[in-house]
């Protein structure tokens, strides 16, 4: 029936989806998510959260990205910039309970009895670095699901860069991302945070999938309608670190008009 473009997902059937794919209660849990990917739903992407929220518990923690793109003021606002990283963590980030860490790029939406832990101090540290929220997460034994997208949006190989200290961090970055911003916390407090490693290119991150792919370490699984990865978090920095260590270019991308992956391989050469 889920073939069925007329169907309409209802909450107990995504729940019913995430439990049978093995996302179990009381554990950490970082979602990836296209919202378009899991068909029609009913209520739209509060419905999904709701879903997923259940489905880890009230013992378990739920985190996603709520990136942002430099603003043109070059303030950040931890309580009312919008995510950039879909329609889902948008709702996410807004939901009762949820709090937000205070980077003012890469900044992750946590709810659960172990959010405060992740996402803690982020603000002091890189936005996908060593003792980010997400490297925090995968050391803590998180499961990463994504719903409808690959691993070029796997935040969590950004991390394997700055673990392997590949030499090329922190000298190519999107345009914008090499200047200090001012984080505005909810109750008004302004922080600046220069820049920090920001991450480059994702697009040649598809060599993590089939690494993993080779060495049985992926599940890939039906959520509503949505082709889904199901992994350790933590397996996926081993396999991305174990690639770099092979070889410090084996992330970057080899589309030709790619802005940072040429500029980056001229560094390694």
């Amino acid at each position: 029936m889920k073939n069925s473009t007329a169907i309409t997902i209802r909450a107990t059937e995504l729940l019913a989806d995430l439990r049978a794919v093995g996302i179990s209660a009381g554990g950490v849990l970082i979602v990836h998510a296209s919202f378009k990917s899991l068909g029609s739903v009913a209520g739209g992407p509060a419905t999904v959260v709701r879903a997923l929220l259940e489905a880890v518990g009230p013992k378990g923690t739920l985190l996603m990205p709520t990136f942002a793109d430099p603003q043109p003021d070059g303030h950040f606002h931890v309580a009312t910039t919008p995510s950039r990283t879909g329609a889902i963590t948008e709702v996410f980030r807004t939901h009762s309970g949820v709090v937000r860490s205070h980077h003012p790029t890469h900044a992750v939406a946590a709810a659960g009895p172990r959010a405060a832990e992740f996402i803690v101090e982020h603000e002091h540290t890189s936005g996908l670095g060593i003792n980010s929220p997400f490297h925090r997460a995968a050391l803590a034994g998180a499961s990463l699901l994504m719903i409808g997208c690959d691993f070029r949006a796997a935040s969590i190989v950004h991390i394997a860069e700055a673990v392997a200290k590949v030499p090329y961090l922190g000298r190519v970055w999107h345009e914008g991302y090499d200047r200090t911003l001012t984080v505005v916390s909810p109750d008004g407090r302004r922080t600046l945070v220069p820049p920090r490693d920001p991450p480059g290119c994702s697009a040649g991150f598809t060599a993590v999938q089939m690494a993993m792919s080779e060495r049985n370490l992926l599940r890939q699984v039906r959520v509503g309608r949505a082709d889904c990865w199901l992994f350790s978090a933590r397996d996926a920095l081993d396999t991305a670190l174990s690639l770099l260590q092979a070889d410090p270019a084996a992330l970057l991308c080899r589309r030709p008009d790619c802005p940072l992956c040429p500029r980056a391989r001229a560094i390694l050469a």
